[in-house]
C-alpha cells in the first residue's frame, strides 16, 4: 500500500508559485510600458529621417533637373545667336546686360526675325529667370538666388559695362537655383558655364 500511495501522489507543479498566481507586478509593468516606448520611439525616428531624406533627395533631383534645363535653353539660342544666311540687318544680340540678353536669329532662313523663336529675351525678374518670345513671357527658371551675364571680346577679355554689344564673341552665365527642403532647410544648385557665339 505504501507503494501505492507513492504511486498515485500529485507530482510537484514546478511552473506554479504563488507570485505568479498573483500576476505582473507594477515595476514589471512599467518595464514592459518603458521598452514599448523606446521601441515606438525608435521606429517614429526612423520613418521620420526616412521621410526627411526622401523629401531632400527629390528637392535635390527636382532643382537640378530644373536649373540644368535653364542652361541648356540658354545655351542652344546663345549659340544660334546671329543666324542670318540671307545676310540681313538685325541679327545678333540685341541687348546685353548682367541680367538680360535678347536674341535675333533667323532660324527658318526667311530674311526676317519675325517668325516663332526668332527673337527670344532672356531676363532676371525677381526670383524668376524668364524667356520671353512670341508666346509672351513665362517662367524658364524659379528660385533663382543668383543669376549673371558676363561677355567676352575676341581674345577672351571681360567687357566691362556697359557692354559694346558688337565687341562680344562669348557669353558666361552663373546660374543659381535654391529651394526649400522643410524644416529650415534649403537646396541649392550653382551651374556656370561659357558659351561662344558661333555666328559673329
Amino acid at each position: 500500500q505504501r507503494r501505492m500511495n507513492r504511486i498515485h501522489r500529485r507530482p510537484l507543479d514546478l511552473f506554479t508559485s504563488p507570485a505568479r498566481e498573483r500576476g505582473f507586478t507594477m515595476i514589471e509593468l512599467l518595464l514592459v510600458i518603458g521598452v514599448i516606448s523606446i521601441l515606438l520611439s525608435a521606429i517614429f525616428s526612423w520613418f521620420d529621417n526616412m521621410g526627411r531624406f526622401y523629401k531632400n533627395e527629390n528637392t535635390k533631383a527636382g532643382t537640378q533637373q530644373s536649373t540644368r534645363f535653364g542652361m541648356e535653353t540658354l545655351i542652344q539660342d546663345i549659340q544660334l545667336a546671329g543666324l542670318n544666311p540671307l545676310g540681313v540687318p538685325g541679327a545678333g544680340l540685341i541687348v546685353a546686360t548682367a541680367t538680360a540678353i535678347q536674341i535675333a536669329s533667323d532660324l527658318n532662313f526667311d530674311g526676317d526675325f519675325s517668325d516663332p523663336f526668332e527673337n527670344t529675351t532672356y531676363a532676371l525678374n525677381g526670383s524668376r529667370l524668364e524667356q520671353t518670345n512670341h508666346l509672351g513671357a513665362e517662367a524658364l527658371v524659379d528660385n533663382v538666388s543668383s543669376f549673371s551675364f558676363t561677355y567676352f571680346d575676341r581674345n577672351g577679355v571681360l567687357i566691362p559695362e556697359p557692354v559694346n554689344v558688337p565687341d562680344i564673341r562669348s557669353v558666361g552665365i552663373s546660374l543659381t537655383q535654391t529651394r526649400n527642403s522643410g524644416r529650415g532647410n534649403e537646396i541649392s544648385r550653382t551651374y556656370r558655364t561659357r558659351i561662344r557665339c558661333r555666328n559673329f
